[in-house]
């Protein structure tokens, strides 16, 4: 880092090469005025509110644009400087409400006072969304202006509420840009832009509809960026000044955004993406900006419940737990089963799978995101030695190709979409592999838009091509890398052309494609499987071919990533919530003795049931007993909760009501992410502070504390932690991975496992010293078609069951959208805009329907807004009636609706 040296107002300061004076200017605590600029924009110098003088430089440079050098002596006030900004002023205040702005009594007025001085002021501060955080308050109070010297003129714009989330103002508009800006530059959706010219200029979208249709993803970074109040959130519009702000992890996908949350009177108010967040940086998406409602959803669950004749009824939690520890001692071995929560902390999940192994006596332990994407990680550490991203999120931008395989990435995870976004901005080329159209498949350079269920042919096309055409990094595969004769042997008897036809891409594509990947300097794959066909763990091994076969990796912006779902699905996999590992990913016979020594427990040896076949134990009374940790998961996608009738003993932990909690034995309240402290691990294997940030909510208690009243109540020790931090201390004990990981260590940037101790600086590329398992493992692998499982009564197999509550592309109505082939569509005798049933063995969604010729015969293309739910809590809608990819299905045409 280069330093350098200057003077500003008579203060020597260091700042860095390459910044710009503004920015010195606020590390050092010098205010500068300012309100165009914004630190997460570029700069944009319009307003020039933040000119200052510079000896040896004519004028007055705007200092968001002025770089800073050596020596420089700046000053930032003066009869010239400050005539500027006057002159400034007089010009914004000429078309925005200031009677309160030039007010000298304004600190003596509240909202419901009658202005001594103008009667007819209506427009004032303290009647405005954005008074006591606004930031043309503060420049108005730095100028001490006492009056403007033109006329105001009120531009007498509609107000627009239209949007579910957001409120528009116009009035109050000062035309700064950033809110064009922060669309173009940090959402590349470009939703928003400048409309009309001169003095009549303001914020709209192009075509002058709405924001839905002009491709809003309604992330919010608009709100964030407003300096006034002409662009607020809908809720809590009129909360005003926060009482306080705490910085904690988002709740919902594992990019792990750092949000700050601010609060009024005990509740969530507001939520900023934090600009010091190490994956965001500043960024957040709908559900991170608008997704904190649930907290204080009236639905909430208050205190505990058991059943009693037939009924559940409120209890206390002494009763509580005093009967599912009665009920669970009589009931120990491998009939008790547990799901953990990919949305629960760490700590939590840790004991949760230490108290079903080492006081219950089972391996029946995971959690519900297995169910998608169980095999491929468990495939990529066969192949690689580690089952996790091999790179960050933050890398992206700097690839010189990206490969997406089989997700929506705009939608499931947003903010990494933001990265590919920039990456391709800056000359990446960008490939994706979907049958589906995404937003991403729209930008990309090469759509590789497959037959559903032949991805891997795909996968293999550019295997075969980048071997043909000897694309491939022989001194990497010759050091790092075995299985490359088996591999060469299983391709060489099928050529490019074959696996094209077989998938229904066109040949010239992939190989430009192929090319394009092998000849990048750093290429990145980043792949999904909760919405693919194929097999979880062929779609891994085929990711880890083409990166070992071209040498990404080891090295930044490359590498293998798989996408997890949930916040802390990587931390519940590495808290060995799994049937057949333990904490740290090591397998039950390699790690069952000495983790049964630290526990002073009898370990069970032999691998668990997984999820799926927890349920069906449960249906065929092989399982007695299990204990659920939802976590505002809702439902589990997939699971019938009439599955669980069987079961002698059903015990669920959740902040609502779902289908399965009301199915229980005895229900427990849990406190949100909101309400307690603990950590996540993202995707990218960081693990993050969660921070308390309100009160709980009724009478909550986490699930450590629910584990250490069981514990205890059961005669088991080595449950009794005071707090979260004394958790982790057992677990970087136990774990050789997270074995420097400490809450004093984690500060604001946390650390990426592997971290092995306390003078580690954590690891932020996987691989750069040497593949983990050694080599890396060139794997053979049955390519397509790959499909449901036959099944003459539901005929069509879903294709891309995919939320899309909020997305420009869909309406904001609420409705489900399931599109199918002509020739399908004339078979069932439906046509666009009828009314239609999509069933499944678990549940039935009504959709609207759509004819489309992209959709292959057999599929239904599905998109699922669910606004109301949205609106209320950005949580997940019942997953019954939201089947996964590849369930099977049947179409009926509704009724018309008569009067």
């Amino acid at each position: 880092m280069d330093e350098l040296t200057l003077t500003i107002d008579g203060r020597e300061i260091k700042a860095r090469k390459g910044q710009t004076i503004i920015e010195a200017a606020r590390e050092a605590g010098i205010y500068i005025p300012y309100l165009c600029w914004h630190p997460t924009l570029k700069a944009f110098g319009a307003c020039r509110m933040c000119v200052v003088e510079v000896e040896r430089m004519r004028g007055t440079p705007a200092s968001c644009t002025t770089g800073v050098m050596d020596g420089m002596v700046v000053t930032t006030k003066g009869r010239t400087i400050d005539g500027i900004r006057h002159n400034i002023m007089d010009m914004i205040l000429s078309e925005h409400p200031h009677g309160c702005l030039t007010c000298p009594r304004v600190d003596h007025c509240g909202p419901q006072d009658m202005c001594l001085r103008h009667a007819n002021v209506v427009d004032r501060c303290v009647l405005c969304p954005q008074n006591e955080r606004c930031e043309l308050q503060d420049v108005v109070y730095h100028l001490q202006m006492k009056d403007s010297d033109l006329p105001y003129e009120y531009r007498h714009v509609p107000l627009d509420s239209s949007n579910p989330f957001i409120d528009h103002d116009m009035n109050l508009c000062i035309v700064c840009g950033r809110c064009v800006r922060a669309c173009n530059e940090i959402e590349a959706a470009n939703a928003i832009t400048f409309i009309e010219r001169g003095d009549r200029t303001l914020i709209g979208t192009s075509l002058g509809g709405s924001l839905s249709d002009s491709g809003c993803t309604f992330c919010g970074a608009c709100v964030d960026v407003c300096p006034v109040g002409a662009i607020t959130e809908k809720d809590h519009k009129w909360s005003g000044a926060p009482e306080k702000s705490v910085t904690t992890i988002c709740s919902h996908c594992s990019v792990g955004c750092q949000l700050e949350l601010l609060v009024k009177k005990g509740s969530v108010v507001r939520s900023i993406a934090d600009l010091s967040g190490p994956v965001n940086e500043g960024n957040s998406c709908a559900r991170g900006k608008f997704g904190y409602k649930y907290i204080h959803s009236n639905d909430r669950i208050h205190s505990p419940y058991v059943r009693k004749n037939g009924e559940l009824v409120e209890a206390t939690w002494d009763e509580a737990l005093d009967l599912i520890a009665a009920r669970l001692s009589g009931n120990r071995g491998p009939a008790f089963g547990a799901v953990a929560s990919p949305r629960a902390t760490n700590e939590e999940n840790y004991l949760l799978q230490k108290f079903t192994r080492a006081v219950m006596g089972s391996n029946n332990i995971d959690h519900p995101d297995s169910t998608c994407d169980a095999d491929a990680v468990s495939a990529l550490g066969e192949t690689l030695g580690v089952g996790a991203m091999t790179n960050g999120f933050r890398e992206l931008r700097d690839s010189g190709c990206i490969l997406v395989y089989g997700s929506d990435l705009t939608w499931d995870h947003p903010v990494a979409a933001i990265q590919v976004k920039e990456a391709v901005n800056r000359g990446a080329t960008l490939i994706v592999v979907d049958p589906a159209e995404t937003e991403l498949s729209l930008m990309a350079a090469h759509w590789l838009r497959h037959r559903p269920g032949t991805g891997i042919n795909v996968m293999a096309g550019l295997a075969k091509a980048i071997l043909d055409e000897g694309l491939e990094d022989q001194e990497f595969i010759d050091g790092q890398t075995e299985g490359i004769d088996a591999l060469k042997d299983a391709v060489d008897g099928r050529s490019v052309q074959q696996f094209t036809e077989s998938a229904g891409v066109n040949r010239d594509t992939l190989l430009e494609a192929a090319r394009a990947y092998a000849g990048a300097d750093s290429a990145a794959i980043l792949f999904s499987t909760s919405r693919s066909i194929e097999p979880g763990a062929a779609i891994a091994r085929s990711a880890a071919n083409l990166a070992l076969l071209t040498g990404n990796l080891g090295k930044g912006s490359a590498g293998v990533n798989p996408l997890r779902s949930d916040a802390n699905s990587q931390g519940v996999t590495d808290m060995g919530c799994s049937p057949s590992l333990l904490p740290g990913h090591v397998a039950l016979a390699d790690g069952a003795d000495t983790l049964g020594k630290a526990w002073g427990a009898d370990l069970p040896s032999s691998a668990g049931l997984n999820l799926q076949q927890m349920i069906d134990g449960a249906g065929n009374n092989a399982l007695k007993s299990m204990f659920f940790s939802l976590e505002t998961q809702r439902e589990i996608p997939g699971i019938d909760p009439q599955s669980l009738s069987s079961l002698d003993f059903l015990v669920v932990h959740d902040l609502f009501f779902s289908d399965i909690a009301r199915a229980a034995d005895v229900v427990l309240p849990a406190p949100s992410t909101a309400e307690k402290d603990g950590t996540f691990t993202n995707a990218e294997r960081r693990v993050q502070r969660v921070n308390k940030v309100v009160e709980r909510i009724g009478d909550s208690r986490t699930l450590d504390e629910v584990i250490a009243g069981l514990a205890s109540r059961m005669g088991a020790s080595g449950f009794e932690f005071d707090s979260p931090a004394q958790v982790m201390e057992e677990i970087s004990s136990l774990v050789p991975a997270y074995g420097g990981i400490s809450y004093d260590r984690l500060g604001v940037v946390g650390l990426q496992w592997p971290c092995p101790d306390s003078s580690h600086p954590g690891t932020p590329v996987l691989h750069a010293d040497g593949i983990a398992r050694g080599k890396g493992l060139l794997s053979v692998f049955e390519t397509g078609p790959h499909s449901a499982d036959a099944d003459p009564d539901y005929p069509f197999t879903v294709l891309g069951a995919v939320l899309r509550e909020i997305k420009g592309v869909v309406d904001l109505e609420g409705r489900a959208r399931a599109a199918i082939n002509p020739a399908d569509a004339r078979s069932a005798d439906i046509s666009a805009g009828d009314e239609i049933e999509v069933v499944t063995r678990s549940g039935v969604l009504e959709a609207v329907a759509e004819v489309a010729d992209s959709v292959p015969n057999g599929f239904i293309q599905l998109s699922i807004p669910h606004t109301d739910t949205m609106v209320q809590s950005l949580n997940r809608p019942p997953s019954a009636a939201v089947p996964r990819t590849g369930a099977r299905a049947k179409l009926s045409k509704l009724a018309p609706v008569v009067g």
